[in-house]
């Protein structure tokens, strides 16, 4: 081989070997920003301790790191103040999934709710910064509600959480294990379906708390 050919060849094998880590770097960080989700919920506890459970199984499994799935501080129990919870959180725009878990809560007259104003700002603000909403209406029980049976008859917050208390044993606050997951996703769909158009605030009882469910679902396959 003469120094022309064995110099090209070495060049041309330092630039493969270059190129080489160049993929290597790339894929790594694509990997690192699909495996990455950070929520803000609108609930202290109830939605926290259903996410961080699943959260869990994915860290034990050694499917995604724990610093790669954030709940973000919470401050707020009203739609928009969640997804300000979430825009608060530092460095929330270098994850690939970003979501807020809010209610639509009708105001009641014995107290509490939200105004159709703040639940719908929350909903359009969070799409105009790309970030996704997991709501329920009236409330995330709905989608515990879902595991075990098929509704889509309108119920307010005090009956669906009597409903669960009394009929599945439902107790607020604690983690809630019964029914089926596949159950809950395939009534979900079939609640939205149901319905004559996607109107969130008006739409009782509906959820797309199994949209978020299935993001989560595809970090056990690293889809």
């Amino acid at each position: 081989m003469s120094r022309r050919q064995g110099a090209e060849s070495f060049e041309s094998k330092k630039k493969i070997r270059k190129q080489s880590k160049i993929d290597l770097k790339r894929n790594k960080q694509t990997r690192s920003i699909r495996q990455s989700i950070i929520l803000a919920c609108e609930g202290t506890k109830t939605e926290r301790l259903y996410f961080n459970d699943i959260f869990s199984e994915l860290e034990n499994n050694h499917q995604i790191a724990s610093s790669s799935l954030v709940i973000a501080k919470h401050h707020h129990t009203d739609p928009k103040g969640v997804l300000n919870d979430l825009l608060d959180h530092p460095d929330y725009q270098d994850f690939q999934h970003k979501w807020i878990v809010i209610d639509r809560d009708q105001e009641r007259t014995n107290g509490g709710g939200h105004t159709l104003d703040n639940f719908n700002t929350a909903l359009s603000k969070a799409k105009s910064k790309g970030i996704r909403v997991a709501y329920s209406n009236p409330c995330f029980e709905i989608w515990y509600l879902l595991h075990l049976e098929y509704r889509n008859t309108a119920i307010d917050r005090d009956e669906l959480n009597e409903k669960l208390e009394s009929d599945f044993g439902y107790k607020k606050n604690e983690l809630f294990q019964q029914g089926s997951l596949s159950d809950a996703k395939n009534n979900a769909k079939r609640l939205l379906a149901d319905h004559s158009s996607f109107n969130p605030a008006n739409n009782n009882p509906s959820t797309t708390v199994h949209e978020l469910v299935e993001e989560l679902e595809g970090f056990k396959t690293g889809e």
